[in-house]
């Protein structure tokens, strides 16, 4: 399983302030202590002027403290964020940043908000030309090869790598790297359109792409196929048409000779195969952080980073194989991290980002992106949706539709179709066979009656709960009939039927999921049958049995 290794970033409200007065030519360094012991951050203030550098490292001298630091500008906007200078192994804190304008910066000095810690710090503020920053190479820890580290340039990318010890690449899959790395910026880029990440100035000796090859795989590292580290929260992407607030610096880890007998992947086999789906993943991912590195939900990082493997990899891609999960557990709440594999849903959910581009057009994830890096939560896939007159519940229950006719161009690789809850064989009264559906979740039913029309109704349903009719036609076509609460439908015309039921509640906490109860009622019809709302390809169709 891929594995992104990063921790969002949250914010913390300031208070208290400490003046820390403009800093003279002769005299560009401070030094401060003091204690954190809550989440309530120590406050320094400092004049900067446009172009003046400020380079601010922060040690804890005590106990477990994690130290976390932030930078805000005149405005109150971040403009610069760093929990560790080495991610889960040097915990300090350093950041620098290039002033874009004179003022009254805010410097917060508090620990990271995930997990309490606390403990004595020793603070220091330096300002001068942006030369200054040029030490951050060594503050900030990034990889230490097993030998000399050496790197290349390419026209976006700078690799590095070793040639020496347990960390080694040989030639030949150097140059393999190096082509994927353009190839993929030039598909995703240029191609797609996603904005080029902002840049993280002179870290790892340029302002390029920072990628590490190293030996991920082996035992010390925990095995990830690859990963991207947040360092500096930049605040505002110069490459984006629109204004960011969290658009962060980042820098990738992959490795070294992706042995397939190391990795835990569900497709590619071949070395250089999982390293350029690894590649293009883990290049989606810095592009994301290009957008935002700093919201509540974080399903739609590896959605989207897996659909992107489809889209640029070909036959390379890694993500077919994760379908299955999804398919087997359609219940589950759309958008959580805490399903039954702890987190595994979120990669088969490059489905959802695969809809979209169905209905919308491919560039429709990359303009979900920008709305991301205007709203935090659900409100970037509301205001997504209302662009196109719909809501969150509309877009996701189409999506559980689509999964039930299998309607995707790569749908003969997922081996998997939805998980069926019960075979309705007569008319009466029926219920799931599991503990029932949480928020943007979906159970399906099969028909196994004779020809003819039927009602079909939710009984003891809370509120939120609705029902589906789904007709097959061979492999010609899926017709989807919306039942709301009840209905009827025909079953005359298909050669199967299927009834959906759906919950159009969710949360603002994606996380925050709870199972909802119902019974079907099924009946001879009552009424007119309800009109056909949504129709999809059967092409790649199977009985669900």
């Amino acid at each position: 399983m891929k594995n992104r290794l990063f921790r969002l970033l949250g914010i913390t409200a300031f208070a208290g302030v400490v003046l820390v007065s403009a800093v003279s030519a002769q005299s560009d360094e401070q030094v401060f202590t003091g204690t954190i012991n809550s989440g309530t951050p120590d406050t320094y203030e400092i004049s900067l002027t446009a172009g003046q550098a400020v380079l601010i490292t922060a040690e804890a001298t005590s106990g477990d403290l994690d130290t976390y630091l932030r930078l805000l500008d005149p405005n109150r906007a971040i403009v610069g964020e760093n929990d560790d200078r080495r991610l889960g192994v040097i915990t300090d804190s350093a950041l620098g940043v290039v002033a874009e304008i004179t003022g009254t910066y805010t410097i917060e000095m508090t620990r990271y908000p995930e997990a309490p810690s606390s403990g004595n710090y020793e603070l220091v503020v330096r300002t001068g030309d942006p030369s200054i920053l040029s030490a951050l190479n060594e503050l900030m820890t990034r990889i230490e090869f097993t030998g000399p580290a050496e790197f290349i340039d390419t026209q976006h990318f700078r690799i590095h790598y070793t040639t020496s010890g347990a960390d080694a690449v040989t030639a030949e899959y150097l140059d393999e790297v190096a082509k994927a790395a353009e190839e993929f910026y030039n598909i995703q880029v240029n191609q797609l359109g996603f904005a080029a990440p902002p840049s993280d100035e002179q870290m790892g000796g340029n302002s390029l792409i920072d990628v590490y090859v190293t030996d991920l795989l082996g035992e010390e590292e925990g095995g990830a196929l690859g990963y991207v580290s947040p360092e500096t929260v930049i605040g505002d992407n110069p490459n984006t048409q629109q204004t960011e607030t969290g658009a962060t610096a980042t820098y990738m880890v992959i490795d070294n000779d992706y042995d397939p007998s190391q990795a835990d992947t569900s497709n590619s086999a071949d070395s250089i195969a999982l390293m350029r789906t690894t590649f293009t993943h883990e290049l989606n991912h810095v592009l994301q952080f290009g957008y935002d590195g700093n919201d509540s939900h974080g399903w739609f990082f590896e959605a989207t980073a897996s659909w992107i493997e489809t889209i640029t990899a070909g036959e390379d891609e890694d993500a077919t194989g994760y379908v299955a999960y999804n398919y087997t557990y359609p219940e589950i709440c759309f958008g959580t991290l805490t399903d039954p594999e702890a987190g595994s849903l979120q990669y088969g959910d490059w489905t959802f980002m695969q809809m979209l581009a169905d209905q919308f057009g491919t560039d429709s994830v990359r303009q979900y992106w920008e709305f991301i890096a205007q709203f935090d939560g659900w409100g970037s896939l509301e205001q997504f949706s209302a662009a196109r007159g719909l809501t969150v519940p509309d877009l996701v229950e189409a999506y559980r539709l689509k999964n039930l006719a299998r309607d995707y161009a790569l749908a003969p690789s997922f081996n998997a179709t939805v998980y069926l809850e019960n075979t309705i064989a007569d008319v009466g009264l029926w219920t799931f066979s599991g503990l029932g559906i949480q928020e943007l979740g979906a159970n399906y039913f099969r028909l196994d009656l004779p020809p003819g029309q039927y009602n079909a109704a939710l009984v003891g349903a809370g509120s939120g709960l609705e029902i589906w009719a789904a007709g097959v036609i061979g492999t010609e076509k899926v017709e989807a009939i919306r039942l709301s609460t009840g209905g009827t439908f025909d079953t005359t015309p298909y050669d199967e039927t299927y009834l959906m039921v759906f919950n159009r509640s969710y949360n603002a906490d994606a996380d925050a999921c709870s199972y909802a109860n119902y019974d079907i009622e099924v009946s001879a019809g009552k009424s007119a049958p309800a009109p056909i709302t949504y129709v999809f390809p059967a092409t790649h169709f199977e009985t669900l049995r």
